[in-house]
């Protein structure tokens, strides 16, 4: 993934926990290495704050 890329949630229950519809698309923002050398993104959904610094695997790519 890289910035601009838009995603959706891979693990719907997180959505639901951080109260974001089940199939929003959200922007990636940001990315960072995490720990183990694992991904963590920036991802902005409108209308909710910039999740920040989740571990990629929690999101899929929207193919275009």
């Amino acid at each position: 993934m890289v910035p601009g890329d838009q995603v959706v949630f891979a693990r719907l229950d997180v959505a639901e926990a951080l109260g974001i519809w089940r199939h929003a698309t959200g922007e990636v923002i940001g990315i960072h290495e995490a720990a183990d050398g694992l991904l963590a993104l920036d991802v902005q959904f409108d209308g909710h704050e910039l999740l920040r610094g989740y571990v990629s695997a929690l999101f899929q790519r929207v193919a275009l």
